[in-house]
């Protein structure tokens, strides 16, 4: 069957739409995973090897699961460097076996970590996806599917102590 020119426009190419997502925690309840955060180690898009390690760090460190073929990542492949001051943030790729270092290294504006072992570590399945950590207890503080960098400021404020 040929479709000829017949394009396909989905609801996520639609601004309105979008903005009217919310961030979906991937946790039981309000809860944080109960699993321990670890070290990132595997290469960056131009081949050599890195380690993102958490020990030593006081910020808190927010890993953003990226892909090149999502229009979604592009959100935040395009606002890396324009994180909130007070946490680090570094992009997460699948292993050049299975996405374009080339790619990767074109839409990069910050730290990166190409490892499939870490998708796997944090035991996640789709993209974009947000998991905020903190490197002192090594407790992972907050995950999220990510829809826009708006949902990053949500999880800080969640974090925030309610006054009283």
């Amino acid at each position: 069957m040929c479709l000829g020119a017949f394009s396909v426009s989905g609801p996520l190419s639609d601004p309105e739409f979008v903005a009217g997502l919310r961030p979906i925690p991937s946790g039981i309840g309000n809860s944080a995973p109960s699993w321990t955060a670890v070290d990132l180690n595997g290469v960056r898009p131009d081949g050599s090897q890195v380690a993102i390690g958490l020990a030593g760090r006081s910020r808190l460190v927010l890993l953003v699961f990226l892909t090149v073929d999502c229009d979604g990542c592009d959100l935040f492949w395009a606002r890396l460097t324009d994180a909130p001051a007070e946490i680090d943030v570094v992009a997460v790729t699948k292993s050049p076996t299975e996405v374009s270092p080339h790619e990767v290294a074109a839409r990069t504006t910050g730290p990166v970590v190409m490892s499939s072992a870490a998708w796997i570590d944090y035991r996640v399945t789709g993209y974009p996806f947000l998991v905020l950590v903190d490197p002192v207890t090594r407790r992972i503080v907050a995950e999220s599917a990510g829809f826009a960098w708006s949902d990053v400021d949500a999880m800080l404020e969640a974090l925030e102590p309610e006054d009283e």
